[in-house]
């Protein structure tokens, strides 16, 4: 059964780490079975890849042609759906913590002590607000504290976080952080945040959920 699930989640773009899905990453660490993953993604053309830095499983194409060319191109279409505002929320989440580091996985927030820092920032507030404008963060919402919680809670949906028990205030950021600064230096090194064309071939690889 959770073979099954593996495979359905890696094939649906479950990036699996500790903090999201820890019973299919303890799965995943055993040799074994994630040599039998890796087997059966080889027959659709996929292969498990893993990314160091924040201990996470997730698929990729084995290679780039015309046989998987519009399952890509759907992908970054999806991408450059939020990327832009993702990437803007993350600047204000640095903006508002004073931190160096930007969210990486198993990173705790806490949505009612970040929030101290918009209560007394104006500049914070009218970021929030024009952030909350923009899909997939738009609400009508029009209280500082709301469109917050709009936003994290999207983001929980997305799964760039995970909470521990439901109506907790304390967020666990998971592996797909990671994966959008590859993506963010993926595309400052060849397109200066230009999505890439579609014909870049292979070199998109480890990029490709």
């Amino acid at each position: 059964m959770i073979f099954k699930q593996t495979i359905e989640a890696l094939l649906t773009g479950a990036v699996i780490c500790e903090t999201a899905n820890n019973d299919l990453f303890q799965y995943l660490e055993n040799e074994t079975n994630k040599e039998q993953v890796g087997d059966f993604l080889s027959n659709l053309d996929r292969q498990l890849s893993y990314l160091d830095s924040a201990q996470a499983y997730y698929c990729t194409y084995n290679s780039v042609d015309s046989s998987n060319n519009a399952d890509i191109k759907q992908l970054f279409t999806e991408v450059r759906s939020y990327f832009r505002p993702l990437v803007e929320w993350l600047d204000i989440h640095l903006m508002a913590t004073g931190n160096d580091m930007p969210l990486r996985a198993k990173d705790m927030v806490n949505l009612n002590e970040l929030f101290e820092a918009f209560e007394h920032d104006q500049t914070l507030i009218e970021q929030l607000r024009r952030l909350t404008t923009m899909r997939p963060f738009k609400t009508s919402k029009v209280e500082p504290r709301e469109q917050l919680a709009t936003i994290f809670i999207k983001l929980e949906e997305l799964g760039y976080f995970v909470r521990k028990s439901a109506g907790s205030s304390r967020y666990y950021a998971t592996a797909r952080f990671d994966l959008i600064y590859l993506l963010i230096e993926f595309l400052n090194d060849s397109e200066k945040l230009q999505l890439p064309e579609e014909n870049q071939g292979a070199s998109q690889e480890e990029l490709l959920l």
